[in-house]
């Protein structure tokens, strides 16, 4: 089997590329494993919660002709909170979207420099962004504005943003700092 991230050859009954998992435990020690636990834990909470709400829905619409009030909304707020959980894992394992065409032609380090100088402009990118939702969840709370599911406030539905933002820009932080101390000790990714 081939790794789909570095193209190691490895045996199937392996399961995960030797490589890229062992550089991937390794990041971030004992803080990121617990970070990867929590977002694993919380992907799968919110993911399962968002398949029984459909499925209720479905049945009570189906059966009752009736459903729950504001189900919908709290499913896409669902998404939301699914989506950045999904982005922090994918930007954990450096499988997110990229555009990486220049890289697959530079010498592999240049390749190095250029993945931590990614790296730490998305990072910088994400804490603006989480400065940016902040304040957008301040001006929500400042509002008033209810969801129709159990009067929820508005700007606890949308706590994800500055959550997923500081979750990427720790990731981003982590692969660069990852990047850079495998430089110095002059290891080949």
């Amino acid at each position: 089997m081939q790794c789909l991230k570095c193209g190691y050859d490895f045996a199937p009954e392996q399961r995960e590329c030797p490589f890229c998992h062992d550089d991937e435990k390794g990041r971030g020690g004992k803080f990121g494993r617990v970070l990867t636990k929590t977002e694993e834990l919380l992907l799968v909470f919110f993911l399962g919660s968002m398949v029984f709400l459909v499925l209720l829905q479905i049945f009570l619409r189906n059966v009752y002709h009736s459903g729950i009030i504001g189900g919908d909304e709290l499913v896409r707020h669902l998404v939301l909170w699914i989506a950045f959980f999904g982005a922090g894992i994918a930007a954990r394992s450096s499988s997110h979207v990229k555009i990486d065409i220049l890289t697959k032609f530079m010498p592999d380090g240049l390749r190095r420099y250029a993945d931590i100088t990614v790296n730490l402009f998305s990072c910088l990118v994400c804490v603006i962004l989480v400065a940016a939702s902040i304040q957008f969840i301040h001006f929500e709370y400042q509002g008033q504005t209810h969801s129709s599911f159990l009067n929820t406030p508005l700007w606890v539905m949308a706590i994800v943003l500055p959550l997923g933002y500081a979750i990427l820009s720790i990731r981003f932080a982590l692969n660069s700092l990852s990047g850079i101390s495998g430089m110095i000790r002059g290891n080949k990714r």
